[in-house]
């Protein structure tokens, strides 16, 4: 069963994860999966209605699959995961709250206890997922919703799924991942992946060097050149990152990149 949907995907900005209008220029357009899972996507399509219990609470994966139409059915366990974090966020609105970084939060947890190895793209996803909920919770100057130690297990988490992913999907799902998201370079079978994070004070730049080494850890961990990632701490502004991987070695890497002025 194919679970992720890559001809149906959704854009976000790539410094931000923030979902952005169609068409938007710049944007990266990211798949959607299942029925619930992306930005904006329920029950099988964008802006679809979510059905829960008459108090607005989400049902169990029994009672959602047995009341629920083919479309809103989840597809798996990581789908019904997704369900419930738009239950969570349905009624928040707009702005970035206390309320939204809670159903964040609570996804990334949940998301750390699922053993997605059940399914390549299920643990390609949720790993990609893991970091896009981080992502946003920290540009949103949130992350105190999540501990340092928990902070950390998930990005390992997250890396851990990505890899797992990465290296099991079948070859020609493979290419179709690595065409979506990443950009080939001239070098033979390596593909990168490159993002920018911007910060205004010292406490922003501050999670960016917690956040950005705690992945950049769980990336080269074991590795020969496991070394401290240079984010520009303390010194906010824009930093430029790069995610390399080789399609040979299935090896995954995170470097920061020199800005040139």
């Amino acid at each position: 069963m194919a679970l992720i949907n890559w001809g149906r995907t959704f854009p976000v900005d790539p410094s931000t994860g923030e979902v952005l209008p169609v068409g938007t220029e710049g944007a990266l357009d990211l798949p959607t999966y299942g029925n619930y899972g992306g930005g904006g996507y329920s029950a099988g399509e964008f802006g679809g209605k979510l059905l829960t219990a008459s108090s607005g609470r989400p049902l169990s994966l029994t009672r959602l699959t047995k009341l629920g139409s083919e479309s809103e059915d989840p597809l798996d366990v990581l789908d019904y995961l997704f369900y419930r974090h738009d239950v969570a966020s349905n009624d928040v609105g707009e702005r970035y709250d206390r309320a939204q970084a809670k159903a964040d939060a609570s996804l990334v947890k949940s998301l750390i206890k699922l053993d997605a190895s059940y399914d390549p793209e299920a643990s390609f996803y949720a790993g990609g997922a893991t970091l896009a909920m981080i992502g946003r919770i920290a540009i949103n100057d949130k992350l105190h919703f999540l501990s340092p130690n928990l902070l950390i297990t998930a990005v390992e988490d997250a890396v851990g799924d990505i890899q797992y992913g990465l290296e099991n999907l079948p070859q020609q799902e493979l290419i179709v991942a690595l065409g979506a998201l990443f950009e080939p370079t001239p070098e033979t079978g390596v593909f990168t992946f490159d993002f920018e994070v911007e910060t205004t004070s010292v406490r922003q730049e501050f999670v960016e060097y917690l956040a950005l080494n705690a992945l950049n850890d769980a990336v080269d961990f074991g590795e020969a050149d496991d070394a401290p990632l240079n984010t520009g701490f303390p010194v906010s502004g824009v930093s430029d990152y790069q995610i390399t991987f080789n399609l040979l070695t299935r090896d995954l890497d995170l470097l920061s990149v020199e800005r040139i002025v």
